[in-house]
């Protein structure tokens, strides 16, 4: 029967299988350790991929999605007259928006809408299950495209890595090149901004510093107190990220709470210790 579909990518960083529990179809990317390829998520998640990032010989690459990769999944979602909506990867940091672009052109005569989420990791997940929840519930593909859109610049996006070295190495640095060569044990705070670039936010001394400037900020930027959902995720710090969690809800009311360890793409860019929270403020 005709209805809406909802597809992303892997890079969202929640289980595909728990995705597709809702009906959210996922294309992963791939992550590359020398020769060997693994799609993420189904073939490399979780620890394993921390414990390989931290004993392979070789500094972990990533690829996106090819065209056809999408095309395959839009034309079996759409060929009985379903309207198709991706919520994928930024732009800005990654390939597989265009290559769900490509897909789509490959489709003329079907009915697909590809938003670039402008957003990281969990953020565009949850954006794909708010809107799995509006087509169960049988709410128009207008509807749902107008809903998502209007929320990815409202995202409020904070994280903290142990050190720039993957960004940089990946060429994700963006707009934080500046902080590049800065002080010992500076633990730098970085963000996505409206374009979908990282961009720096500040530096706090010390580790032990992050989580306190993190809540800090979040009271800044979310003076409502209240968020319909909040997200936040881990890159092999699930203490620190549950500490994270219970400090963002002593301080935000949330409608939905989700968390995650941060998969294999992502991890990839940020590399392991960091911490991220994401907020969609009422």
């Amino acid at each position: 029967m005709p209805g809406v579909k909802i597809v992303t990518d892997s890079a969202q960083d929640f289980d595909p299988k728990f995705l597709e529990s809702k009906g959210i179809s996922v294309v992963p990317l791939t992550v590359f350790f020398g020769e060997e390829a693994y799609l993420d998520g189904y073939e490399m998640a979780g620890q394993a991929f921390y414990d390989k990032l931290r004993t392979s010989p070789h500094h972990p690459h990533t690829s996106q999605p090819s065209p056809e990769a999408f095309r395959s999944v839009f034309d079996r979602l759409s060929s009985d007259g379903s309207h198709v909506i991706a919520i994928l990867l930024s732009a800005v940091l990654s390939g597989t928006y265009q290559s769900a672009m490509l897909a789509r052109d490959m489709l003329p005569d079907r009915s697909i809408t590809v938003i670039n989420s402008k957003l990281a990791s969990c953020g565009y997940g949850a954006l794909a299950l708010l809107a799995a929840e509006m087509a169960e519930r049988g709410e128009s593909p207008e509807r749902i495209v107008e809903t998502i859109e209007k929320m990815i610049p409202e995202c409020v996006t904070l994280f903290s890595v142990d050190t720039l070295d993957y960004l940089a190495k990946n060429g994700r640095i963006g707009r934080a090149q500046h902080f590049l060569g800065g002080l010992l044990n500076m633990k730098p705070i970085l963000s996505i901004d409206k374009e979908g670039y990282v961009t720096a936010v500040e530096r706090v001394r010390g580790r032990n510093k992050v989580i306190p400037r993190l809540l800090e900020i979040i009271e800044e930027k979310v003076p409502s107190r209240a968020a319909s959902i909040v997200t936040v995720s881990h890159a092999d710090a699930p203490e620190e990220a549950q500490k994270l969690k219970e400090g963002v809800l002593s301080i935000v009311k949330a409608d939905r709470v989700y968390e995650s360890q941060i998969g294999s793409i992502i991890g990839t860019h940020v590399g392991p210790g960091c911490l991220a929270v994401q907020i969609f403020p009422k």
